[in-house]
């Protein structure tokens, strides 16, 4: 349970409260509950649901939960996401790896047992049910290899988590740095 979710103190109180103090944000509507072991510069994000109450979930370095994703796994079956991992808005990760550098999309399913290679990209609303090659594109319901991601797309998916990592920090109100570029309409 995070300190800004005291509403469910009564129903929490079975679970230590988890460290967030590396987090770089943790939204105060987010629920983050259980066994959560969350690295330096992660961000949990507005309505996104971390829910180690019966398995562990791990969320590396400046890896960022976007809004209204759901982590959760069974027994037996943590859920791990790796450094520099970006789980899009609405996203589900269950019980599955996620390798390094890697972007679930928005409304993505990823399930128990799938392990995404580093580097990859689960389109957007895909449902995963099988391991994902490093360095590939998966899209569709279920999900099928597209095409492979090339190094130069990789290594922004790396950059795209830290610029996460800067605006998590202006949530936080710890700094300015917007980390994205905007221009604005003419």
């Amino acid at each position: 349970m995070n300190h800004f979710n005291s509403q469910f103190s009564s129903t929490t109180s079975y679970w230590s409260p988890p460290d967030l103090s590396q987090a770089a944000f943790v939204a105060p509507n987010a629920v983050v509950i259980g066994q959560v072991l969350l690295a330096d510069g992660a961000s949990i994000w507005y309505g996104a649901v971390v829910r180690a109450d019966v398995e562990r979930i791990e969320i590396g370095k400046c890896t960022n939960i976007q809004d209204g994703a759901i982590l959760h796994g069974d027994p037996g079956k943590p859920t791990i996401l790796e450094d520099y991992v970006t789980v899009g808005h609405r996203a589900v990760v269950h019980s599955a790896y996620i390798e390094r550098g890697s972007l679930i999309g928005i409304g993505a399913v990823v399930l128990d047992g799938v392990r995404v290679g580093s580097g990859s990209i689960v389109g957007a609303g895909a449902v995963v049910s099988k391991d994902v090659p490093p360095l590939s594109l998966v899209v569709g319901v279920p999900a099928k290899q597209l095409r492979d991601v090339s190094p130069t797309e990789a290594a922004e998916l790396i950059e795209h988590a830290k610029r996460y990592e800067k605006l998590a920090l202006v949530h936080a109100g710890r700094s300015t740095d917007l980390g994205f570029t905007f221009t604005t309409p003419h």
